[in-house]
């Protein structure tokens, strides 16, 4: 493992801009365990959490990151135009204050502003070189969650990033505690999972080797279970679901698929007769129990929340629907800062279809269905799987209001976009 990591650092001695994104990975991936294993000052915690709000500002500074040529007018252009109407709608009249407005539009640009400086210059983010680091990083999550899954829910892994009482998790799937990861609090370590996912379709596109996929896939399927989101194993399988449906050539990739029918069957016979020496089977039996347990419960309404978030739309009761109050009115950590916006009395809010329109009002969904269409232009790769994923970031998971989302559903897209480019210049 330690030669993997050395040669792969090495690999990136002359490639700036990838050390930058791995460094921004790793401080996504790792201030969570700073904020509430290492840090006992409430001041410094929101400061690593601001630090993590402004990381899609520093695809800024990349080098040409706003020089586009004629070729590029239309990114241009889009990308403009949207950075300009987030700037007046955050200079809306009726938003509460200033810092809102900021707030907002730092918190609207997370994902677009990194997500269209790439489909730029693809050529220029060498993604790839970075997944022997990605798959070792993913492994060594998922590991943690299954130690803290196991632990009672007042042991320290188990803490969240609070100052209130003893920090000690209380969310529970089942039995067990659902694991946070090195994360924060739970929805951080489901937003990695989400870029575990889009990983997995990375290695299935480039067929890696199958004694590492096929463990991978399995392991990633245990780690959303302990989860216990709903969301994020549900979008697991639908992702990787659709990507082989759709993405993969099964005749091309018929030698990955009996290398790993074959370390399956040999790795399912040695842990037979061995009697489950690593309580694999266990493990995996106990996470599903608890899952189904909490998907069975009277609290299950996964249906709900998706019709849930139209239903919003079509019956929403907001005089100021069309323009919305102003940006960062919904976000929680402007409201913590600066105080709650007066004209959203009485609207409460969870969806992200109705945030977008109590923000910035119809123009802004509008807007922000555009974005998706012109994103799908610029990627490579199955129609129907870029539809899938917007549909999931529309219904499932957010992408705005989740600044973890935010970077780890782009750094996914554009990996899966290097990869089908590579395999359109036979260098995959």
């Amino acid at each position: 493992m330690f030669k993997i990591i050395r040669d792969t650092w090495r690999g990136l001695k002359d490639e700036k801009r990838l050390r930058v994104i791995l460094y921004l990975f790793l401080f996504t991936t790792l201030s969570g365990a700073i904020r509430k294993w290492g840090v006992d000052s409430k001041l410094l915690s929101n400061a690593l959490l601001g630090i993590q709000l402004i990381i899609p500002l520093c695809f800024l500074f990349f080098k040409n990151a706003f020089h586009f040529d004629y070729k590029q007018r239309n990114i241009f252009v889009i990308l403009l135009t949207y950075i300009f109407i987030l700037l007046l709608l955050a200079a809306n009249p009726l938003g509460a204050t200033l810092g809102h407005g900021i707030l907002g539009i730092i918190v609207h640009l997370g994902f677009w502003l990194p997500m269209f400086i790439y489909v730029k210059d693809p050529e220029a983010f060498k993604l790839e070189k970075l997944i022997p680091l990605l798959i070792i990083l993913c492994f060594a999550q998922v590991i943690l969650g299954s130690i803290q899954s196991t632990l009672p829910t007042d042991a320290w892994l188990n803490r969240y990033a609070v100052t209130e009482g003893d920090g000690f998790a209380d969310a529970l799937v089942g039995d067990s505690v659902r694991v946070s990861g090195t994360f924060s609090y739970i929805s951080g370590y489901g937003s990695f999972m989400l870029f575990y996912t889009l990983l997995v379709c990375v290695l299935i596109k480039i067929r890696y080797q199958p004694f590492i996929l096929i463990p991978f896939i399995l392991i990633g399927y245990y780690g959303c279970l302990i989860s216990g989101s709903r969301g994020t194993v549900y979008s697991y399988l639908i992702i990787i679901g659709m990507y082989v449906v759709t993405s993969v050539n099964i005749k091309a990739n018929s030698k990955l698929i009996g290398g790993a029918l074959l370390v399956i069957l040999v790795g399912g016979f040695f842990n037979f007769i061995l009697q489950d020496p690593l309580n694999i089977y266990e493990k995996f039996a106990k996470s599903s129990d608890n899952f189904e347990e909490r998907t069975e419960g009277a609290g299950d309404n996964t249906k709900g929340r998706v019709t849930g978030a139209v239903d919003e739309l079509l019956y929403l009761n907001f005089e100021h629907d069309i323009i919305g109050v102003g940006l960062g009115s919904t976000y929680q950590g402007a409201n913590a800062l600066f105080g709650y916006n007066p004209n959203l009395k009485g609207q409460g809010f969870e969806t992200e279809f109705k945030r977008v329109v109590l923000e910035g009002g119809y123009i802004l969904l509008i807007l922000r269905f555009i974005m998706f269409f012109y994103l799908m232009r610029f990627l490579k790769g199955s129609f129907f799987f870029k539809l899938t994923i917007i549909a999931l970031s529309l219904f499932v998971f957010s992408i705005i209001y989740n600044t973890y989302n935010a970077f780890f559903f782009m750094l996914g897209i554009a990996l899966i976009d290097r990869v089908s480019r590579l395999e359109s210049t036979k260098d995959l």
